[in-house]
């Protein structure tokens, strides 16, 4: 059993980044399942990224009103473990520290 930053999207770019249904398709090739089950749901977000013009990395920088389009916004978070060793019996998603999931929330806040 292990979590990891899968570093998967919900619309790759082909050749640049890792699609999460194809993630999906790979980790159940090897026997393994997810939170999120065997087949991801690419809407459900894990990573709602976006940077302010005080970070660095300017050129990933957005203004609050672009900040759904021009952020990073994705399915990147997996439990994995093997299929046959466990089952979700229940999972949540937490942005708030106060186990509570606030959709379209950027981290950090702007």
């Amino acid at each position: 059993i292990f979590g990891l930053d899968a570093n998967t999207y919900e619309k790759a770019k082909p050749g640049k980044q890792q699609d999460v249904m194809d993630f999906g398709k790979h980790y159940v090739s090897h026997g393994l399942s997810s939170c999120w089950g065997d087949v991801p749901d690419p809407q459900n977000y894990t990573t709602y990224n976006s940077r302010t013009y005080l970070q660095p990395q300017l050129n990933k920088a957005c203004k609050k009103s672009d900040k759904r389009s021009n952020g990073d916004v994705n399915p990147k978070d997996f439990i994995l473990f093997g299929k046959d060793d466990f089952e979700v019996v229940s999972l949540w998603k937490d942005n708030t520290g106060d186990k509570v999931y606030l959709e379209d929330t950027a981290f950090p806040t702007l």
